[in-house]
């Protein structure tokens, strides 16, 4: 009788990020509910970085919606610092759940 070969579980690494190309699916976290109000499926969110080194999204008048939360996050934030650009479309709202779709403008 054989066992397995031992050596343990590695989990599969995710796919490297795109500057250009990735985009990612996510709800937006901390919502302003105030500000999401104002806001429709299509609408698009300029994506910034914001204190803290957050990841934000800000509507047209430059009202912070919330932040982007995603195991990409951290490539999004090291893109835009090698000044790659960044906007989200509302694909989903649920209130008071906002899910955007991120992607290099």
């Amino acid at each position: 009788m054989s066992g397995s070969g031992g050596g343990g579980y590695v989990p599969p690494q995710r796919a490297k990020f795109n500057c250009e190309t990735s985009q990612i699916i996510t709800n937006l976290s901390s919502i302003d509910l105030i500000v999401l109000k104002k806001l429709f499926v299509g609408n698009i969110l300029e994506i910034e970085i914001g204190k803290n080194e957050a990841l934000i999204a800000l509507n047209a008048d430059g009202e912070i919606i919330g932040s982007v939360v995603h195991p990409s996050t951290t490539d999004i934030i090291e893109c835009i610092k090698m000044g790659n650009n960044y906007q989200a479309e509302i694909i989903e709202i649920n209130y008071p759940v906002c899910k955007v779709k991120v992607k290099s403008i």
